[in-house]
């Protein structure tokens, strides 16, 4: 027979995960904000508050509930979890310099393509789309990967997330997704049309893991206007994402 306390504890937890996204989400909310955007009573939301508070997870300030830092600090150990990140991160780096375009370092987790690294030619001047979701659909470094992922995969994530519309351009049919999939196989590499930001164009290509799965992607982007032709973008990025999965095979 279940256990009753084992739902009651995975339900407060989800609570609790529901607040620090709702705070996420809002960019910062009151108390009486996080109980409208939530649908919680207050009562239940400030023992929830409270707990994340003293796990520093959430801060008040000035009677606004804030991402607690402890977050950052968290994000920065994921973000270092494989050494094979901080690989890739190098090579961004380098090909940013090359190039003189922003150079993004994207993997897949839970259906969606996350920015791991967003290198620039300037060191202090930092990538915006650090630790940015995207869906995989809309953006180049999520069709690079799902162009090498199974049938079953891609429908999988279609089905999880489905194919929300972002820009004009935003592929939104699942027909048309798997066509554009199969030019990205045959081509090698995949674009961006603008089908996430307005202004913002981009090129990407998968990056394998010694076993033929998928370990990343790395993309270059800007705005159209200054960008030059796609297959000219690709064969800049080819001989890089050569180079970084050759030098995986240290890690297998």
């Amino acid at each position: 027979m279940p256990d009753s306390r084992d739902a009651d504890t995975r339900k407060t937890t989800q609570t609790s995960l529901a607040v620090v996204e709702a705070i996420n989400t809002l960019d910062g909310a009151t108390l009486t904000e996080l109980a409208d955007h939530t649908g919680l009573a207050t009562s239940t939301l400030h023992t929830h508050l409270k707990t994340l508070e003293q796990a520093e997870y959430v801060t008040r300030i000035d009677g606004t509930y804030e991402l607690g830092l402890r977050l950052f600090y968290i994000g920065e150990n994921a973000r270092r979890r494989d050494p094979r990140y901080t690989l890739a991160r190098d090579k961004a780096f380098e090909l940013a310099n090359q190039v003189n375009e922003e150079v993004s370092f994207a993997v897949e987790e839970y259906g969606r393509s996350i920015i791991l690294y967003d290198e620039t030619p300037s060191p202090s001047d930092p990538g915006f789309q650090v630790g940015r979701y995207f869906h995989m659909h809309s953006s180049a470094s999520g069709k690079a990967m799902l162009a090498a992922f199974s049938g079953d995969r891609v429908h999988e994530i279609i089905d999880t997330w489905g194919l929300p519309k972002y820009t004009e351009n935003t592929i939104t049919d699942v027909d048309e997704l798997l066509d554009e999939l199969e030019r990205v196989r045959e081509q090698g590499y995949a674009v961006n049309r603008q089908e996430e930001l307005e202004g913002l164009h981009s090129v990407a290509m998968v990056i394998d893991n010694p076993d033929g799965s998928v370990f990343g992607s790395l993309d270059i982007s800007g705005p159209p206007y200054r960008l030059p032709e796609d297959n000219e973008i690709a064969a800049q990025l080819r001989p890089v994402v050569t180079e970084l999965e050759s030098e995986l095979e240290q890690y297998d």
